[in-house]
Formats: structure tokens, C-alpha cells, sequence
């Protein structure tokens, strides 16, 4: 009896841990996906304090081109959606999404049920996806080439 409670108390202790997530030290990342085809993406900027740890990592200097310089653009079709999700951790209370170009041209972008549609032209973009939650905030970026 006494070892059933025991284990039952572990058991609830252990849940409520994974659930409130008390010890991630940065912010969930998206997962971002079209077709079923996962997109890499690329950290920024972020603050997250959480129960044993707290930190900032600033990347403020770096823009969303630099961020994706390194990856290979994901192909997709003219106005496919694109899916946006956090699925690892707790939903942030706020997202904002931007389309960039090159020559830091960029313009704000609605999510809409967690997806944004794919630019009907041809050519290369680059989608900076900022996250707020009570814990911090953080940013994510990511290319597409439009074929």
C-alpha cells in the first residue's frame, strides 16, 4: 500500500514537471513543415527564465538573412501553406511573423490556424517568426525558394 502511493506521488510529481517545463533553459521552437517536409530554422535572439535558470542571448545584430545564410532553401509551390506550430512546450501567448527579402526588405505576415501561405512569384524568401510567453520570448528563422 505504502509503496503504490509512493509511486503514485512520483508519478504525479513527474507529470506536472514535464508540464509546467520548470527547467528548459530556452524557448520552444516551431516546428515548421509544408507537405509533411520539415523546414530547418535557425535561432535568434532570446530571454527565457525558467525555475533554475535564467538567461539572454543576444543576437540583435544578426538579421534574419544572416540567420538563414547557412541553410538550403526549402522548395515549395506558388501559394502553398506552410505550417507554423509550436508543438514542443506551451503555446506562446503571441506570434508575429515577417517576410524578408533581400535589401532588408520585409513586411509583416499573418498566421493564420498556424500556417502562412507560400508567395504566389517565383524566388527566395526568408520568414522571421518572433514568440512571446510569460516565461521570455524568442525568434526563429527560415527560407523557402518559391519554384
Amino acid at each position: 500500500m505504502k509503496k503504490r502511493f509512493w509511486l503514485v506521488l512520483l508519478i504525479v510529481v513527474v507529470g506536472l514537471t514535464l508540464y509546467f517545463e520548470p527547467f528548459r533553459g530556452s524557448p520552444p521552437e516551431p516546428d515548421v513543415s509544408v507537405n509533411g517536409r520539415e523546414i530547418d530554422v535557425t535561432s535568434g535572439s532570446s530571454c527565457w527564465n525558467s525555475l533554475l535558470n535564467s538567461k539572454c542571448i543576444d543576437l540583435s545584430d544578426t538579421t534574419p538573412l544572416d540567420m538563414t545564410a547557412e541553410q538550403t532553401p526549402t522548395v515549395v509551390k506558388p501559394s502553398e501553406k506552410i505550417d507554423v506550430a509550436f508543438t514542443n512546450g506551451s503555446a506562446p501567448t503571441r506570434i508575429k511573423a515577417e517576410q524578408w527579402q533581400k535589401g532588408d526588405t520585409k513586411k509583416t505576415i499573418q498566421l493564420k490556424n498556424e500556417q502562412l501561405t507560400a508567395p504566389n512569384k517565383k524566388g527566395l524568401y526568408i520568414y522571421h517568426v518572433y514568440a512571446w510567453w510569460k516565461q521570455g520570448d524568442g525568434n526563429v528563422a527560415f527560407s523557402i525558394r518559391v519554384k
